[in-house]
């Protein structure tokens, strides 16, 4: 095995996420007159940054500061449990770009581009312990094809694709799909921002994908489907597993012979942030170890439930849990 080659390799937006906790969202209703609590909404102009940031420190508490993004939460994860790992992104030449990078802590940020202003998530806990995610993107929305190493991918095992806001990055992933060789599996966490394009958009990652997680919100924006006809219909599209993602009502697994429900665990949660990317860093770790599509799912909803008894990534599995619980690593 070559000495850089990885396990897994993330791409996606990298954000310092502020997560807030108020009441209820409706006092936000002010700025984003549509909001729903639970789903994710692009901040498209600095004044409106300016007055959710305002109106946050009026009527929430600010409880932490981490570093965020769907496929950097996975990764992280992943590589406090032991696993190598890598990311392709980029970050501003600012004070949140170094602590974005200090929070990627063992993986591999050599291909991480360094240049304006860093992604900022304005993440909001109302007192349900539902989160509303207000994405300001900046320089993650300028990364190009020309900024990615295709010889770094090509030396993977899975590549995690997750969600930008823009278009020059979200093209520059399906270009490169079409480039790197076929034993690199692809898992694809789309997120709400993805699946608001639709099937036909997002098609040629899909189709190249070897696992796709979803929750039924995202289900029903890419497709107009329940998460079972929805699932079932993105399996004949490609990949090789499905996965629902439902929060406290746990998980439901599809494969091309069989269908696993997986129940949460009853935990005391403080956090939801983030508890989808860590249950797609357990379903992968038990991948790369060999484990059966059941003891995948099982532990990845070990390691989401843990997960939310912290702030932000307080509370990621480490290598002891991944000995103690993942039984058939090696």
């Amino acid at each position: 095995m070559e000495i850089n080659h990885k396990d897994v390799i993330g791409w996606g937006a990298l954000n310092t996420d502020l997560i807030y906790e108020i009441e209820s969202v409706e006092s936000l209703r002010a700025i984003f007159p549509l909001l729903e609590s639970g789903g994710e909404y692009f901040v498209d102009s600095d004044e409106k940054c300016s007055s959710l940031q305002a109106l946050l420190k009026k009527v929430g508490k600010l409880k932490v500061q981490s570093g965020g993004g769907q496929s950097a939460n996975t990764v992280v994860a992943l590589a406090k449990m032991g696993f190598k790992t890598g990311f392709i992104g980029k970050v501003g030449c600012d004070v949140y770009g170094d602590f974005l990078l200090h929070e990627l802590k063992d993986v591999d940020t050599s291909r991480i581009v360094r240049e304006g202003k860093s992604g900022i998530c304005l993440i909001v806990v109302d007192n349900s312990k539902e989160r509303t995610n207000f994405v300001i993107p900046n320089c993650n929305d300028t990364l190009n094809e020309a900024e990615i190493d295709l010889s770094y991918i090509a030396n993977t095992d899975f590549l995690h694709l997750s969600s930008f806001v823009g278009t020059k990055p979200f093209e520059a992933q399906k270009k490169i799909l079409e480039c790197i060789p076929p034993n690199v599996k692809i898992s694809f966490d789309p997120g709400e921002l993805y699946c608001r394009k639709g099937l036909k958009e997002l098609l040629p990652i899909v189709q190249r994908s070897y696992i796709i997680f979803l929750t039924e919100r995202e289900i029903l924006y890419l497709l107009g489907l329940d998460y079972h006809q929805g699932s079932k219909k993105l399996l004949n599209c490609g990949p090789s597993t499905v996965v629902c993602k439902r929060g406290s009502e746990g998980s439901i697994v599809f494969t091309r012979t069989e269908t696993i429900e997986m129940p949460a665990q009853k935990v005391q949660a403080v956090d939801a942030t983030g508890a989808g990317d860590v249950y797609a860093a357990g379903f992968l770790a038990g991948l790369l170890v060999g484990a059966t599509i059941d003891e995948c799912a099982f532990f990845a909803t070990n390691v989401a439930s843990l997960s939310v008894t912290g702030f932000g990534r307080e509370k990621y599995p480490d290598v002891e849990y991944r000995r103690a619980h993942l039984r058939t690593m090696q």
